[in-house]
């Protein structure tokens, strides 16, 4: 199996588990996002209906009959025969009508292998319906199924799916590793450059590749100098906001609306019991806000301004102000 840098362990339980013959049919593979679960998905599957490797460019792109992949579909549905882009808009979730006419097709045989893979991205998106739906199938799987369950919030799905499945955690990378892939991932990029994509990244090569050409680390040091002096005169989050306010400026807005919960948790692990709890706190209310501000379209400079106070009230000395 192809080595994934960072999660040999995971590679090795799954290699012994398919050469011993008794593979679990229900796999979930837990983590944050962008820690190469879905590839990790695709390998696995590669390796169950096509061991001599002969259809290795089908399946990834998505094309091998006995390989479904199913994700969150598009907003508006495409034309047949045509690709769909990774920035594509999508639903919210995954529907129960997509789990029935999955289970459809398991009532047929696999086209090209005596074993199929149903790889799910992420499974967290399933609606609840959708998730009952599927439990059907993993109390009963067909002969020569296997599930490829991807998750990078494990407590959203039900207990009776966790308790189905076999669970393979996949760990945070560290700043050598993730270094590592990125020199792989982004050939040509500053050693700079990379140091700061790889501590923007928080463990998560792929986080850090979606920041790539984002000027993340000068977001990064203006974010830093708030929680480091508090912002009295709040000059630094008034200039932070007139930036991504931008229209053009989204991609980085949102960059910024997952760096702070992530920066004050950082900040948080190096405090003692006692002082942790107003950091806890701003965690908490960054995280919420966060997930307001894209579902609820809220005002950007609005945004900006709170997520900065919270930075700021970080620093013991000094009064946050929003």
């Amino acid at each position: 199996m192809k080595q994934y840098i960072g999660h040999d362990g995971n590679i090795r339980i799954f290699s012994r588990a398919l050469q011993s013959g008794k593979l679990h049919h229900g796999w979930i593979l837990v983590g944050l996002k962008g820690l190469g679960k879905a590839g990790f998905a695709r390998r696995a599957a590669q390796m169950l209906v096509d061991p001599q490797e002969r259809y290795h460019d089908m399946i990834e792109r998505g094309h091998h009959p006995d390989v479904i992949t199913l994700e969150r579909p598009p907003t508006e549905a495409s034309k047949e025969g045509t690709e769909i882009s990774a920035d594509t808009e999508r639903k919210r979730s995954i529907g129960v009508d997509q789990i029935r006419a999955l289970q459809t097709r398991l009532i047929t045989r696999p086209g090209m292998s005596d074993r199929r893979a149903i790889i799910i991205d992420a499974a967290d998106d399933m609606e609840r319906s959708a998730a009952n739906a599927l439990l059907k199938s993993l109390e009963e799987p067909p002969i020569g199924t296997f599930f490829f369950l991807v998750s990078h919030s494990s407590d959203r799905l039900l207990p009776t799916i966790r308790s189905r499945c076999q669970m393979l955690r996949f760990e945070p990378l560290d700043m050598a590793q993730m270094e590592q892939t990125l020199r792989d991932a982004v050939p040509g990029a500053e050693p700079s450059s990379l140091a700061a994509l790889a501590g923007a990244g928080a463990g998560s090569p792929g986080q850090a590749i979606e920041y790539y050409g984002l000027d993340i680390g000068a977001l990064e040091q203006a974010m830093a100098s708030i929680i480091a002096s508090g912002d009295p005169s709040n000059s630094i989050r008034s200039m932070i906001a007139a930036q991504l306010s931008l229209k053009a400026a989204q991609a980085r807005y949102e960059a910024f609306l997952r760096r702070v919960p992530q920066m004050i948790a950082e900040h948080a692990r190096h405090l003692d019991v006692s002082s942790a709890k107003p950091a806890i706190d701003a965690w908490d209310a960054a995280s919420g806000l966060a997930l307001r501000a894209v579902q609820l379209s809220l005002d950007k400079q609005s945004v900006v301004l709170q997520m900065g106070g919270l930075l700021a009230s970080l620093q013991p000395h000094k009064a946050a102000t929003a």
